[in-house]
């Protein structure tokens, strides 16, 4: 775990004017990996009693694309206190050529951090959700959320992200359709103290008992989780 100062070189806006994704400058190993996060914080700011978690959206020469949600006070040249990374993110498998990433929140920004990985070991990879950004790569095949029974017999890892209240709703659908390969979740909750207090906010009920997102997750195997649906 490292602890340096980082710099918003650019942001990008959505057609709302919020702040849908922000390129930060930082050394290296502060990068976090696809599925981990940083804590973010601006010293400037009073109010940021919190620092906020910050997750990759693809790495970029000199630090990363930091992926939404991002306050939309950030803006170009502002310098940021960061630590981390923290917590355990995707592991792709080296054997992987069918790839599916699922955004099941709707946004799909911390599901592309796999996408170099994915492609440069020529891996077919295919996006899931129903509100595709733009500006995405010829090499990625959109399909909608509504496909994933098919497209969960055909890959051999699936990455999906989505909230914590969403668990109930999808854990019934993804393990009985998923039984070829390995399938990993990305569980959005909050993450305040990064496992430094153990505060208990973001336990998280798998087979094994209660395991806290911020240091054991937030990237989970559906085998660990699937205990909930029986």
């Amino acid at each position: 775990m490292y602890s340096a100062k980082g710099c918003i070189e650019e942001i990008y806006l959505s057609g709302a004017e919020a702040v849908s994704a922000a390129r930060l400058s930082c050394p290296a190993g502060l990068v976090p990996a696809p599925g981990q996060y940083l804590l973010a914080q601006d010293p400037a700011d009073p109010r940021a009693a919190l620092a906020l978690p910050v997750f990759s959206a693809g790495v970029c020469p000199g630090g990363f694309l930091a992926a939404p949600p991002l306050p939309t006070g950030w803006l170009p040249g502002m310098e940021l206190e960061l630590r981390g990374p923290y917590g355990h993110g995707f592991s792709l498998p080296a054997s992987a050529r069918r790839v599916a990433l699922v955004a099941c929140d709707g946004g799909s920004a911390r599901l592309l951090a796999l996408l170099d990985a994915a492609l440069g070991q020529k891996a077919a990879v295919t996006l899931l959700t129903d509100t595709p950004p733009a500006g995405l790569p010829a090499a990625l095949e959109i399909s909608p959320l509504a496909s994933l029974p098919e497209i969960a017999r055909w890959a051999d890892y699936l990455a999906i992200d989505l909230r914590r209240e969403q668990l109930p709703e999808w854990l019934p659908l993804l393990s009985p359709l998923f039984k070829g390969g390995y399938a990993q979740l990305l569980i959005g909750t909050p993450l305040p103290c990064a496992g430094l207090a153990e505060c208990g906010v973001c336990a998280i009920r798998t087979r094994s008992g209660y395991r806290l997102a911020c240091k054991d997750g937030p990237v989970f195997d559906l085998s660990e989780l699937e205990e909930r649906v029986k």
